[in-house]
């Protein structure tokens, strides 16, 4: 898909202005402004009537997830990219045992792809770049059903959608100009 291949594009340009050490340090603030601790110092709240519901999410998010340590980069790659991409590891009795991050450069949501289930969502995972990065056998596409993933994304422009639009899309035309603007002025001298 040529939207795929555009999104990898604005992947390398929000790595690059992630090394600007202002832009850094705001995508860090909207980190630490979404993962605040309550008056309790935990991150998140679960408020059911439901004893067992409580002590199962509560296992979950701090336990399975980890959500006291994990959360931050989770949010700030969300805020990176648009959008963050968690594996989930089922099991039929325990439920979610594990978590693994996934590359945004390697997931694709694919939606609306089966006429015959038309609400059906899917993720496929094509590993880029050399093999050396996950060991010495290359690994394959592989395809998860929609339980199998966490897909975080930020949904505030329909234009980014199924993916998220990320909160540096603002500004990387300024940031585009900017740097060919340096790249001139050290030419020039």
């Amino acid at each position: 898909n040529s939207y795929d291949v555009a999104r990898r594009e604005l992947y390398k340009d929000y790595e690059l202005m992630d090394a600007d050490p202002i832009i850094s340090s705001a995508l860090d603030i909207y980190s630490d402004e979404s993962t605040v601790t309550n008056q309790e110092k935990k991150i998140l709240t679960v408020k059911t009537e439901n004893v067992k519901v409580a002590k199962i999410l509560h296992n979950l998010f701090y336990d399975i997830l980890n959500i006291e340590f994990n959360l931050w980069p989770w949010v700030r790659n969300m805020n990176k990219y648009g959008d963050f991409f968690l594996q989930l590891e089922v099991t039929e009795k325990y439920g979610i045992t594990n978590v693994t991050p996934m590359s945004a450069y390697d997931v694709a949501r694919m939606e609306g792809h089966d006429p015959e289930n038309p609400q059906m969502v899917q993720f496929m995972l094509t590993p880029q770049g050399d093999s050396s990065r996950h060991g010495s056998n290359k690994r394959e596409t592989e395809t998860f059903e929609n339980y199998e993933v966490a897909h975080f994304r930020s949904l505030s422009d329909s234009n980014y959608v199924p993916y998220g639009r990320s909160m540096l899309e603002g500004g990387r035309k300024t940031w585009k100009q900017l740097t060919l603007m340096e790249d001139a002025m050290l030419i020039h001298r």
